[in-house]
């Protein structure tokens, strides 16, 4: 199998800041459709994240970043029968249109199924799955989010084969980067201002107003640090600005001043490294041609490094609000872990029922 690449910063992004079921349900009440949203109980307490790769870790690569069971309202059932007591929403993030998003949702579905069945075989039915794919690249979603769009059927009449004989199924679209998911939609919502905000820097930390809502964001996000695991989702909020925002890095470094110790400690090595790397490589360089080329590469090469030691120090600190204390060498393996590494431990952390298990 090929080795995975690392996750881009949108997903890296992502992946952190919405893996907890606060920030998950708020997301989900902005981009739900309304008939959808009806039918779930989206109490962060009553909502359980599943782990991605338990589904199908041999294939980590094409599933969803976010899997969480959520209960169902009361109510009754059609036809006199009981209501599904849970549903299953699959969570993937976009940062770019993709032609074949819901063939490869509907794989995954069915995946998910196939688990579900395995660990239930006295099962008379199968849960409901809610595909839904949030996209903020730099233009508006074009592909088909229906599979009925993909079906190659010119001289026919989609909507009978469609209903009568051919998969019916459609994904659930969060285009954060089409004119239907203004700030005043998000904010509409009425969720809470921290999920608002992580929401709203997914939205536009790539756009040339992030620089003005930089101070604005940063004050929504200090509550942040009264929170377990807050200042690694702080520091995740940062390192992701830093990476794609035009905003200047020595304010990005100077907000780093809220993050409590020792996460301010690692971010401010990793920030300073990269920083530092991008100017030194740009020195190095005789012709004014070079210099930013070479500033740009050095730049890239401090910010990969500088990520992945924060990752590392996310991953400790998540280990000791979990499991308590890392024994030494443990904590020696973490810290030398390369990225990928990094990314598969942050993600097994919240399924993870001893330490040990997160290098199984």
């Amino acid at each position: 199998m090929q080795p995975q690449a690392p996750p881009n910063p949108h997903d890296a992004y992502f992946r952190q800041v919405f893996a907890d079921p606060r920030r998950i349900a708020g997301l989900l009440l902005i981009v739900l459709p309304a008939r959808v949203e009806a039918l779930l109980d989206l109490d962060p307490a009553r909502i359980r994240l599943l782990d991605p790769t338990h589904v199908d870790g041999e294939l980590r690569g094409s599933v969803s970043d976010i899997v969480v069971e959520v209960p169902r309202r009361n109510a009754p059932g059609d036809n006199g029968r009981a209501s599904p007591a849970i549903f299953i929403l699959a969570v993937e993030h976009q940062s770019r249109d993709e032609r074949f998003i819901v063939f490869r949702q509907l794989g995954y579905c069915v995946r998910i199924w196939e688990r579900w069945l395995r660990d239930n075989p006295g099962a008379t039915h199968l849960p409901p799955i809610v595909p839904v794919v949030v996209h903020n690249g730099d233009r508006a979603w074009r592909s088909p989010t229906r599979l009925v769009g993909l079906l190659d059927l010119p001289d026919v009449p989609r909507e009978m084969l469609s209903q009568s004989f051919l998969p019916s199924f459609e994904i659930v679209l969060a285009d954060l980067a089409g004119p239907v998911y203004p700030r005043e939609r998000i904010r509409a919502a009425g969720v809470e201002p921290v999920t608002e905000t992580l929401v709203e820097i997914l939205q536009a930390a790539a756009r040339p107003e992030a620089e003005d809502l930089f101070d604005e964001w940063t004050a929504k996000l200090l509550p942040l640090r009264h929170e377990p695991a807050g200042g690694s989702t702080l520091a995740a909020v940062l390192w992701y600005l830093l990476n794609v925002s035009a905003v200047p890095e020595p304010r990005i470094v100077a907000t780093s001043a809220v993050l409590p110790e020792p996460v301010k400690e690692s971010f401010m090595t990793g920030a300073e490294q990269l920083i530092q790397r991008g100017l030194e490589r740009g020195r190095q360089e005789g012709r004014q041609e070079g210099r930013q080329e070479g500033r740009q590469e050095g730049r890239q090469e401090g910010r990969q490094e500088g990520e992945r030691a924060a990752l590392a120090f996310m991953v400790l600190r998540q280990a000791r609000l979990r499991f308590g204390d890392v024994p030494a060498e443990t904590a020696a393996r973490i810290e030398a872990a390369d990225k990928a590494e990094l990314e598969r431990y942050i993600d097994g952390i919240l399924t993870a029922e001893r330490l040990n298990d997160l290098f199984g």
